[in-house]
Order: C-alpha cells, then structure tokens, then sequence
C-alpha cells in the first residue's frame, strides 16, 4: 500500500501543484473533507468523504491491500494539518509521503505583499484561547480562525484588551470565487462579519518586548504598595513561568509583579484578583503604561474570586488578608500541580505560611532576600538596606 497526503492550497484546483494534482490522478481511492470533495471529483471519480480519526481507521484496515490512496488536506502538510495526526495514527508498516501544498500563510501574504519570515504563527480554529497575547509582543501575527473563535470574535477581544493600534489585514475565502481580502482597524471593521474559512494577519507596531526587564520606574505607585524590582524579579523567576501557563496574581496591589508575569505569559493570561477599587484601577494604568494587556483584573478578593479563572498553572501571592489556607485549598482542588510563590516581610506572615503549606502536604524552597541599594550622599553612595522578604515557594512535588 502506498498512501500519499498532498496539501491541496486554498482550495481551488488552479493553486493544486502539479505532483499533488498527479497524485489524485493516479490514486485507487482519494479521501478528503466536504469542502474539497467537489473540485477533486473533476480529477478523481473514487472521492470518499471522511474525517481524520475515519481516514487512519480506513488506511489501516487496508494496509494489507495493494493500492494507492491519496488523502487531500487543505493548505499545507506541515501548518496545522491533518497529516501531522496521520502519521501518527496509521500503521507505521505503511508506505507514507507527503507533497506540499500553497498554504494559506503563503498564499494570503503574497496576496498583501508581505513577508512571512518573522511573523508569529497561530491558529485559534477550534480552540479556546486569545489572541491577545500573541499580539502584544510579536509586531506581527498569522492566525487561522474558525469553530468558535470567527474572525469578528477576534475583532472585538482586540478591542476590549485596548489594543486599538493594530493594523488588521483579513482573507475570507481565499481562491474561491468569494474571496474577499480587507484591511482596517479594530474600531473600522467592528460591525464585520466574517466566514469561518478566513485567516488574518495582524501588525502591531508598538509590541512590547517580553525579554526586557521592568524597571520600578515603569509603573505608576499610587497608594498601593508595590513589590520593589529586585523582589519582584526573583519572585517571577522562582515561579518559572511558561509562554502558555495560566498565571494568578492574588492580591495585585499596584500590579507591577502581575505586567511582569504577564510577560513571561506571553501565550496565556494572567488573571489578577484585587479587592480595593483604586487599585484595581492602578492594575489598569500599569497594563496601559506597560503595554502588558494579556491580563485580566477582576475586583474580589480570594478564594472567593477565583471561581471565574479557569485552572492555575502558576500562582503569585502578594496578600492573602488572613485566607492563605483557603485560597491555596481553592486553586489545588482544582490543579493539584500547582506552583505557589508567597511574599513575606512580617514573622507572622512567615509562620503562616510555613504552617499552611505543611498542613497540605507540600515542598517548600525558602529564600530570604536581604536588598540594599546605593545611595548618593555628596560625593559618596552609601549602601542603604531594605526590610528583608522571604519569598516562599511551594508545590505539592518539585519538578527535578
């Protein structure tokens, strides 16, 4: 048996490459989406209907069988394809090959004139996350959209998370005879609708760059009091935050540790809790003033708050008012692996602490940050010392 997977393009017959339109040619049986069906049936007379879990069920049960069988993907093999899945799913026995394809990347950014060679890459077709993030530190971003997330739905995440800026460029059923190609701003193409077969780059001139660091400087103080640079750099790195953790900020304050998690998070959101009403504005100003917008601040305080966020990878503790054992009780119920970082400058917050993540079980890494910075007075600097903080971090097992 010899089954071959072509990336079909777009759609249309005319953007076929030549050995993918062979390859239908010459197969015993082609199998495919409804989408595609009808154009291959002008190159094929044996097109089946049938989807990925389908197709490999079908190759396998004729593995033993001397015949040639084409599956048709759209776009191309190797960006968010079905052939990735049928390889992995068919009789590794199986003489497999891939044949590339126009994929909708290459096609629509010819179609705009651009360049792909640094744009970030993502698909929210079928899957339940937010572009928001992506486009906050990457100038420029792919996305295939489709399922529950349509391109209008994008539109309007963009414009609630305040990035109004961007540029939008938006391909709705590219190489069909409804193509429809447009360009505008968040706030110019609010009342569109589009199809679920379309894709969009978006341009974001004043991304953030995640690898900085944010200085104290950087925010906006208020009354709250805000974790002080040096802490707030060890706390975010003692969490090892992922680009797609779910991160929480419990007790936000000025909100200066959750815009720097939020970097770390550039793939997810970091979800804030803050019960006092003027900070909850003061997390606002800093998300403006930092460009860091993947956040989401909620006024209420823990655990009762936390009901809201979906399941935490990674959680920062910057005030808990007397309900650590709770919040922490709240979070594990429902993500047992669960990484804590708590933040501590009174005995009595230590000793909490201490006791609580022991009444449950888990590891503890303690550090106690003794800080001093220069100081000028005259001609000299004299070094001027902080109140020690003991940054506390606990998880159920530690990863080796």
């Amino acid at each position: 048996m010899k089954v071959i997977v072509v990336g079909a393009g777009p759609g249309a017959l005319s953007d076929f490459t030549g050995r993918a339109t062979d390859a239908v040619k010459e197969a015993d049986i082609v199998l495919t989406s409804d989408r595609l069906a009808q154009p291959l049936k002008q190159l094929n007379g044996n097109v089946r209907i049938l989807g990925v879990m389908d197709t490999a069920a079908f190759i396998n049960d004729k593995a033993g069988e001397d015949m040639k069988i084409c599956v048709c993907a759209s776009g191309d093999t190797g960006f968010y394809s079905i052939a990735s899945t049928l390889a992995k799913k068919i009789d590794p026995a199986i003489d497999l090959e891939f044949i590339s394809g126009i994929g909708s990347l290459a096609y629509f950014a010819a179609k705009v004139k651009m360049g792909y060679e640094d744009m970030k890459l993502v698909s929210l077709h079928g899957k339940d996350k937010s572009i928001v993030p992506y486009v906050c530190y990457n100038e420029r971003v792919f996305t295939l959209t489709g399922g529950s997330i349509k391109a209008h739905d994008i539109i309007k995440s963009l414009r609630e998370a305040g990035l109004s800026n961007v540029t939008l460029y938006i391909g709705e059923k590219l190489s069909m005879e409804e193509e429809r190609i447009v360009k505008g701003s968040p706030a110019e193409l609010a009342d569109a609708v589009f199809d679920d077969l379309t894709v969009m780059i978006i341009e974001n001139k004043d991304y953030v760059n995640r690898y900085v660091t944010l200085k104290d400087g950087d925010f906006v103080r208020g009354k709250s009091p805000m974790t002080k640079e040096a802490v707030r750099n060890l706390s975010v790195s003692a969490l090892e935050i992922e680009p797609a953790d779910i991160v929480y900020d419990i007790g936000a304050g000025t909100g200066s540790v959750t815009c720097a998690m939020a970097l770390k998070a550039c793939e997810s959101m970091v979800y804030a809790l803050e019960k006092e009403d003027y900070a909850v504005n003061l997390v606002k100003e800093n998300m403006e003033k930092t460009g860091a917008r993947n956040i989401i601040i909620r006024q209420a305080a823990a655990p009762d708050g936390i009901a809201a966020f979906p399941a935490a990878d990674k959680v920062f503790i910057g005030g808990s008012t007397g309900n650590l054992k709770g919040i922490i009780e709240t979070i594990l119920a429902r993500n047992d692996k669960v990484v804590f970082v708590i933040t501590a400058v009174t005995l009595e917050t230590i000793s909490q602490s201490v006791d609580v993540l022991k009444t449950l079980g888990m590891e503890m890494d303690i550090t106690c940050a003794n800080i001093s910075q220069a100081q000028k007075l005259g001609r000299y600097n004299l070094m001027k010392a902080e109140n020690p903080v003991y940054i506390i971090k606990g998880a159920k097992t530690f990863e080796k």
